[in-house]
């Protein structure tokens, strides 16, 4: 086993899960900010309604950035390990 693979599977599963909480924080708040009586919004539409409520908030690009980066490299890292 590889250390430098190791940390870099250490490191991309610390980032997704990062934008796996950024990505919850987003969709609780944009349901807080939505009327009860209203009908409910799910996944990609929380998203939406977060930013058009909070166009200004760079929460939804640090998601995006933390997920895609946390993939890539712990599928690097594991390729790497089992090479």
């Amino acid at each position: 086993m590889n250390s430098t693979a190791d940390w870099i599977v250490v490191a991309g599963f610390l980032m997704a899960v990062l934008g796996v909480a950024l990505r919850t924080l987003i969709m609780m708040r944009s349901s807080d900010a939505h009327p009860a009586n209203a009908p409910s919004l799910t996944g990609g539409d929380l998203v939406r309604a977060y930013r058009v409520t909070n166009p200004r908030s760079s929460l939804p690009s640090m998601m995006w950035a933390s997920l895609s980066a946390g993939l890539v490299l712990l599928i690097a890292g594991l390729l790497l390990e089992f090479r």
